[in-house]
């Protein structure tokens, strides 16, 4: 740079100075003021310098800064517009899942508006079901009613007609009787037995031997007569007989049929009793104030089970049958479908129900071991049974056997050769060759060792059932499972009722089942004298 005489160069020198060249001498005073202003350059030189790097600084660091904001700022950006995008398609998502919700919503509202007129109509439909089913009921109890009493009025008509034609018969057979008996007699006594022998005359005694002939003829004819007339009132006699055993047998199967009918009637009023609650919850009320309708489901139960063919449940096995527990019948149905026509097989009251119970191996080791913890035991009146098969069983005489009263109780002595114990002391009351002495109750079925009923021991409850075996039968029931046998157990001990039939009138000649009369446990009963029979 030349600036008047001055001249001064961009080099530096070996100290690291400007380089100043004059082009002539210069005085001191001069070279001072030179040095000064040039001293004055560097320094602003300099400080422009420091303070261009410190921009520099300043500048790159906040370039720096700006760029990470703006990449910071430009991750925000996608990721608010990726959230964006996931909100516009929840909200996508949601319109379209309102708008299913809203449809189905409606569709239910129509399908909930269809049931209600449906369960209405079926309301409307199973009541009249039920005042049908009631006057058919009613119908049936008349027409039962007027059978019983046209059945006794006939009879007695019957009778009565019978009995006053053998008493007149019986009397002209007394009177013929008599009259021929007074004229052989008078006959006899017209002879002359006579020690001389006197002669007869023959015309006369040809005259009463022709009467004696002719009386002979008639007394012959009036046997012959009688006869015939006991022949023919005979077969009346039958054919009435005949005629009361169908009379019978469709009076039993009305009376089997109207058991269904109110058993149906039962179920359909607890049908009709659930719709009324589902559709209105005010009329909780009122249904708690009907007692009798209230306990109609709780005392109703149904399901299969099986019924022994005969007595020897292993050569002749099971009947599967249906059955349904009403509040005061039995009812066992061979299938469906007599069910649903109101067909029972057998009927059982309740009111004549003793004792029910589950049976063990002891009791019926003719059995399956598996079905022995399937099987329970019911105990009932004999006139409580009404069967469609009225199968006239022969009277069986009771066994002469020494019963052992204690406690109400009436023990058999008894031999256990199969798996059993002692109910009053828990111990083994069996053995294969040599068992010990034991008791087993009639009635209850309790067993015990004999020891106990010698010493007198209080180990030994008091029994539980009390009825007349002669008038009484027992029946053995299958269950599918031990579970089911426990339910139905547990179900009809409670419908027992607490206070027995005072009495046990026979309404037919039955007396024991098949198993009952035998005692299906098989076994082996002493005699008095000690020895097994």
């Amino acid at each position: 740079m030349k600036k008047g005489r001055l001249l001064i160069c961009n080099c530096r020198s070996s100290s690291g100075h400007l380089c100043i060249h004059t082009t002539h001498p210069l005085s001191v005073g001069e070279w001072i003021f030179i040095q000064y202003h040039v001293f004055i350059l560097v320094s602003c030189i300099l400080k422009t310098a420091q303070n261009y790097f410190i921009r520099n600084s300043i500048n790159s660091c906040f370039r720096e800064t700006l760029a990470a904001q703006l990449d910071l700022a430009e991750t925000k950006a996608e990721s608010e517009q990726l959230a964006r995008a996931l909100l516009e398609e929840q909200y996508f998502e949601l319109t379209q899942e309102s708008k299913k919700v809203a449809s189905r919503n409606k569709q239910e509202i129509a399908d909930k508006d269809n049931i209600i007129s449906r369960l209405e109509e079926t309301n409307n439909t199973l009541t009249k079901d039920v005042a049908f089913l009631t006057k058919e009921n009613a119908e049936l109890n008349e027409k039962i009613k007027k059978l019983e009493e046209d059945y006794k009025l006939k009879k007695q008509e019957e009778i009565n007609s019978i009995k006053m034609q053998y008493e007149k018969n019986l009397n002209n057979e007394r009177t013929l009787k008599t009259q021929a008996v007074n004229k052989l007699a008078e006959i006899m006594n017209r002879k002359d037995f006579k020690l001389d022998r006197k002669k007869v005359n023959m015309q006369d005694y040809k005259k009463k031997e022709k009467e004696n002939r002719k009386l002979q003829l008639e007394l012959n004819q009036e046997k012959e007569k009688f006869n015939q007339m006991v022949i023919k009132y005979q077969k009346e006699l039958n054919e009435m007989q005949a005629q009361i055993v169908d009379e019978s047998t469709c009076k039993n199967e009305l009376q089997m049929q109207l058991d269904s009918k109110e058993s149906d009637i039962e179920q359909l009023r607890s049908k009709i009793l659930d719709l009324q609650q589902g559709m209105d919850s005010t009329s909780v009320a009122s249904l708690q104030a009907d007692e009798t309708d209230g306990n109609i489901i709780e005392s109703r139960m149904e399901g299969w089970l099986s019924i022994p063919n005969k007595g020897n449940i292993k050569r002749h096995g099971w009947k599967k049958q249906y059955v349904v527990v009403s509040s005061r019948k039995i009812l066992f149905y061979n299938d469906e479908q007599d069910k649903e026509q109101s067909n029972p097989s057998m009927v059982l009251d309740i009111d004549k129900l003793f004792h029910v119970r589950p049976v063990t191996q002891g009791d019926v080791y003719r059995a399956e071991t598996e079905e022995i913890p399937k099987i329970f035991q019911i105990l009932y009146a004999n006139e409580g049974e009404c069967r469609k098969d009225l199968e006239v069983e022969p009277v069986q005489p009771a066994e002469k056997t020494n019963f052992l009263n204690h406690k109400g109780h009436e023990f058999i002595p008894t031999l256990y050769h199969f798996p059993a114990n002692c109910e009053a002391c828990a111990k083994p009351l069996w053995h294969v060759f040599k068992p010990p002495p034991a008791v087993e109750c009639r009635r209850c079925h309790v067993k015990c060792h004999k020891d106990h009923l010698d010493k007198k021991e209080e180990l030994i409850a008091p029994c539980k059932v009390s009825y007349d075996v002669t008038s009484a039968r027992d029946m053995l029931l299958l269950a599918s499972c031990q579970e089911d046998q426990k339910k139905w157990v547990s179900h009809l001990v409670k419908k027992i009722p607490k206070t027995p039939p005072s009495t046990f009138v026979r309404a037919s000649p039955r007396t024991l089942s098949s198993r009952s009369s035998a005692n299906q446990s098989f076994r082996k009963v002493k005699n008095p004298s000690g020895k097994a029979r």
